[in-house]
């Protein structure tokens, strides 16, 4: 088993799919308004959950009871009542929260360890918030030491651009093995190497239906079974039913809500209630900051695009929302479940994809032809996408079409056959070895699917902590204390620069610094004088 991980993350805590998650909150149980979207009696739950020990400050963490064991649990955290803050009072807090995660939760049964989200924690209303570069620090020490030595996984969940840029920093700073030490010398370099393409803007996602799973998304087999339960079969039908293609599983279906439930969107609605999930795994928390301008997925739920409005990196979706100009946008080609009746699953529906959606399928080629497309979650079986890539290959020269990588498969296992298929075309970057032999009972396989599923995440932690490409917090009030000494004698000559009157005569230039400024994390109406802090 590989090594507990923690992750870095632009999210919402409350729609993202953890086992609990840290609730700040002090002595007297205030809870900010945010919070308490997370259900509708929660002061009251809390009221009733605190003890006299968390009151009286004896005890630093206490789980919200009783809660429903298939939502995150919430973990009341205490931040200090004095206002002061340091590394002793971060470490204390936050070990008072995963000792009490723990303690209330069972071992997990979809992934090796548990996972813990916390937020920035005493950052609002808890003394942190005038040295938020050196509460950061103090929080990623923390949290990883106590990864270790619980043996759960922790995603710090960040809402500051600033934050998460300076985290990433100080994670690249670190040993590579010391952050993501489960991963091989390979990966190591491929997820270098990946971030640096999206950096540069030429990296485009592709994701398949792997990237729900984590939030409980069915397989294409679960699914069809869910929705099979929806309609009546007769005994004769369930066996040729059983015979029959998946394609023409869904056909089947299609007809017989049709039929039973008198309506020809029944199916179609369905599928989009079957999906339609509240809350997002890691896997596209993480690659919602991907900068990227593109993102395309066959999809139906709405998980990937939730997580981007969270990341503040909002997209457009195609083909409902048009036109997109000057937009990120996510190309969902097999409809989505905002639209029941864009959904494609049947044989007919693929049948006739391409006389209906041309110009989406355009779309896909152009980015295959001009940018590196980088495939999760994706089991390269899709007869469409084979369409696309062979249509791809015949538009180029032979000679360039031999040599043409058009992107990189994140797979679960090293798979020699499909490496054979696509040798040429694209990159297999397998996450683990052999996938589980022919036989393997089905927990086995589900414990061989999930720890090669986490090894993914880990993956792409590292790939989006070399993906990002903002310096907000050099300029940000109140993070000098993040900053190493160069970056702070930087940070002053900037600030100074800042300052500099300005005449019409060169209002143009001062335009393109200002913006480079901001960029930078430059708060104009901020105090500067009183919040620096060297």
């Amino acid at each position: 088993m590989t090594n507990p991980h923690v992750y870095v993350a632009m999210a919402d805590i409350l729609n993202l799919r953890c086992d609990a998650w840290l609730l700040p909150t002090d002595s007297s149980l205030h809870i900010e308004q945010h919070w308490l979207t997370a259900h509708p009696n929660l002061r009251r739950l809390a009221t009733a959950s605190a003890s006299r020990e968390f009151r009286d400050g004896r005890t630093l963490a206490e789980p919200i009871s009783p809660w429903d064991s298939a939502e995150p649990l919430p973990i009341m955290t205490a931040v200090p009542d004095d206002g002061r803050w340091g590394h002793s009072a971060v470490a204390d807090r936050l070990e008072a929260f995963v000792r009490s995660a723990v303690s209330a939760l069972p071992d997990p049964d979809d992934r090796p360890y548990r996972l813990l989200a916390l937020p920035f924690f005493g950052t609002a209303g808890g003394g942190a918030g005038d040295h938020l570069g050196a509460a950061l620090r103090a929080i990623l020490d923390a949290c990883n030491e106590l990864s270790s030595r619980y043996g759960v996984d922790i995603v710090l969940v960040l809402r500051d651009r600033a934050a998460f840029a300076l985290a990433q920093k100080l994670r690249r700073e670190a040993s590579d093995s010391s952050i993501w030490p489960s991963l091989s010398d390979q990966l190591h370099e491929r997820a270098k190497h990946l971030g640096g393409i999206a950096r540069a803007g030429h990296l485009v996602p592709f994701l398949g239906a792997g990237v729900s799973v984590s939030a409980g998304a069915p397989s294409w087999k679960q699914l069809l079974d869910k929705l099979r339960t929806g309609v009546r079969l007769e005994a004769a039908e369930e066996a040729a039913f059983d015979g029959i293609g998946v394609l023409d599983q869904a056909g089947v279906l299609e007809q017989l809500y049709s039929d039973q439930c008198g309506s020809g969107s029944a199916f179609g609605e369905a599928v989009a209630e079957a999906v339609d999930l509240p809350r997002y795994g890691l896997a596209p928390a993480l690659l919602a900051t991907l900068p990227s301008v593109g993102a395309i997925t066959l999809n139906y739920d709405k998980l990937f695009e939730t997580a981007c409005s969270d990341a503040q990196r909002p997209r457009t979706v195609l083909p409902e929302n048009v036109p997109a100009v000057g937009n990120s946008w996510l190309l969902k080609l097999h409809g989505s479940v905002s639209q029941p009746g864009s959904i494609v699953l049947t044989r007919d529906d693929y049948l006739g994809y391409n006389s209906n959606r041309d110009a989406l399928s355009a779309l896909v080629k152009a980015h295959l032809l001009t940018h590196h497309l980088l495939f999760v979650g994706f089991g390269l079986a899709d007869d469409h996408f084979h369409e696309i890539v062979h249509d791809v290959r015949r538009a180029l020269p032979a000679e360039v079409s031999k040599k043409h990588q058009m992107g990189t498969v994140l797979s679960l296992f090293h798979e020699p056959l499909q490496k054979l298929v696509w040798e040429g075309k694209l990159e297999i970057l397998p996450m683990a070895g052999n996938p589980p032999a022919p036989g393997s009972g089905e927990e086995d396989t589900q414990a061989a699917v999930a720890a090669a599923g986490r090894e993914l995440e880990i993956f792409l932690d590292m790939m989006m902590a070399y993906a990002t490409d903002s310096h907000s917090y050099l300029l940000a009030p109140a993070y000098t204390r993040g900053l190493s000494r160069e970056e702070n004698q930087l940070r002053q000559q900037l600030l100074t620069l800042a300052k500099q009157s300005r005449s019409e005569a060169t209002a143009e230039v001062w335009e393109v610094l200002h913006t480079a400024l901001l960029t930078l994390g430059y708060s104009p109406g901020n105090d500067y004088e009183r919040n620096e802090v060297l």
